[in-house]
């Protein structure tokens, strides 16, 4: 029987023909969508550019610091969603596009994640402003305080050391003149130099160090910062036991480490924050850096801190230096016998006889930080002819001032005080408080907590399947999909 096969191969060819059209289609389409998302993926990047271009003007402008303004946020969603809509649903070509709704999630504002969010925008800034030779100059101040620091220590064993060598050679004089009476018993004392200089003290570090000059009194508006209560005493020189402690304390302070990571703060708040020798005036506000430091809700309490602070740093490289003078020692050891009478105690001479020097050494730091509350430089380490005050002038701390053309100054040792402190949060902290009071006062309605920094823009996309051929693909009439990216500054 012979088959009829006419027509066979035109059959053949039409399904090799639709084959062929499947896959051709197939592979348009999927050139289409690719291309199709790309155009809508520059479409989304370029609203997320739109979106970064909404940063709070007055934060930038003052602090250089980028967040999304608030007045925006509350309708950035609609806006992006609008954005996207004009680029894609309105384009004359041959894609075409659904855009669905824009979803925020994922907020992060400049107050949030314990001040990590501002802490971040600061050293970024920073790694442009710093000179590339600053890290080292400060390390060398910072290492110098602290070796002076350590030196504390020994003056305290060398006190303990003098009273024991005393003790131990009055108990033998005693044993060979138990009898034996002295009739200048009543001879008259001298003075003691430190009763005068610590009335001075207790009267404050504010009026001590900038006498009758009027400071401001304002409030400082603490709503992100923790408010320190505690309370500056003044120094007590006539007592061992509480030298003790107070050299205790100084040596705890000077020994802090940090610089190298604390320098970016440091100097952002130096830069863009006022203090006592800033020349710009300004309202509000006016010992910013000193409430960074202090954190204290008046402004006087704030200066009378650091102040109080300046003094305990300065006051280890002025002990080491006096320690260092023979001349020095022996004049105070001369005090401290007139001052005890003839009959005084051999223990508590030589006791006295440190306690003299180390009020010597605090009254000359109490001079450094009266020059450079007056915007005067002075250097890190005393010598004989850079040295002030004399046992003569210690009671009303009178002397022939010396300020050094080359020196450290009240803005640098500000940086030192921010780079000690405990709690290295709490100046971004403040920071915040100081940029919202500033900027409020302007921007009534500006809260730093407002300001978002980073969030996740979710948008709902769907593109229109192309039909190459007019074939009909095994799926729906849209592709749909999500675009989804993380805006930070």
């Amino acid at each position: 029987m012979i088959k009829d096969e006419r027509g066979s191969i035109t059959i053949f060819l039409a399904a090799v023909f639709l084959v062929f059209l499947l896959l051709i289609s197939m592979c348009t389409e999927g050139i289409y969508l690719y291309i199709g998302r790309g155009k809508a993926m520059g479409a989304c990047m370029a609203g997320l550019s739109h979106v970064r271009g909404n940063y709070q003007k007055e934060l930038e402008e003052k602090y250089h610091i980028f967040a999304m303004d608030p007045r925006y946020e509350t309708k950035a969603e609609e806006d992006i969603s609008g954005k996207i809509k004009n680029s894609l649903e309105e384009s004359q070509d041959s894609f075409h596009y659904a855009v669905g709704n824009t979803i925020l999630s994922k907020k992060v504002y400049l107050a949030d994640q314990g001040g990590e969010a501002l802490k971040y925008q600061i050293r970024e800034l920073m790694k442009y402003e710093m000179p590339a030779d600053l890290l080292s100059s400060w390390k060398d101040r910072w290492s110098r305080t602290r070796e002076a620091g350590k030196e504390i220590g020994s003056i305290r064993d060398q006190m303990d050391q003098d009273e024991k060598e005393a003790q131990e050679k009055e108990e033998a004089e005693e044993k060979e003149k138990k009898e034996e009476k002295d009739e200048t018993a009543q001879a008259q004392r001298e003075e003691d130099p430190r009763k005068g200089f610590m009335e001075l003290l207790r009267e404050g570090s504010v009026p001590l160090v900038m006498g009758k000059q009027k400071v401001s009194s304002g409030k400082v508006p603490i709503q992100y910062g923790e408010k320190d209560t505690s309370k500056e005493t003044a120094w007590n020189f006539m007592k061992k036991g509480k030298m003790e402690q107070q050299l205790e304390e100084t040596e705890k302070m000077t020994s802090g480490t940090g610089i190298t990571d604390e320098l970016p703060a440091v100097l952002y708040s130096l830069r863009y924050f006022r203090n006592l020798t800033s020349k710009e005036e300004k309202k509000g506000i006016q010992y910013e850096v000193e409430y960074l430091i202090s954190g204290k809700d008046s402004e006087k309490e704030n200066l009378g801190s650091v102040f109080w602070k300046m003094i305990g740093l300065r006051f280890p490289v002025n002990a080491v230096c006096v320690y260092q003078d023979p001349a020095k020692k022996e004049e105070a050891g001369l005090i401290a016998a007139s001052v005890l009478g003839i009959t005084g105690i051999p223990p508590l001479v030589a006791v006295a006889k440190h306690l003299l020097l180390l009020a010597l050494a605090y009254g000359e730091s109490v001079i450094d930080v009266r020059n450079l509350a007056e915007g005067e430089k002075v250097p890190l380490v005393k010598n004989a002819s850079s040295w002030q005050l004399s046992f003569a002038g210690l009671a009303g701390l009178n002397c022939k001032r010396k300020p050094a053309e080359q020196g450290l100054s009240y803005e640098d040792y500000l940086g030192l005080l921010l780079a000690a402190q405990k709690d290295k949060q709490q100046k971004y902290f403040r920071m915040m408080d100081l940029i919202e009071d500033n900027i409020r006062r302007e921007e009534s309605g500006f809260k730093i907590d407002r300001c978002l920094v980073s969030c996740q823009v979710t948008t709902n996309l769907r593109i229109k399947h192309l039909r190459f051929g007019g074939m009909t693909l095994p799926f729906g009439s849209f592709f749909s999909w999500k675009f989804q990216r993380t805006v930070s500054y």
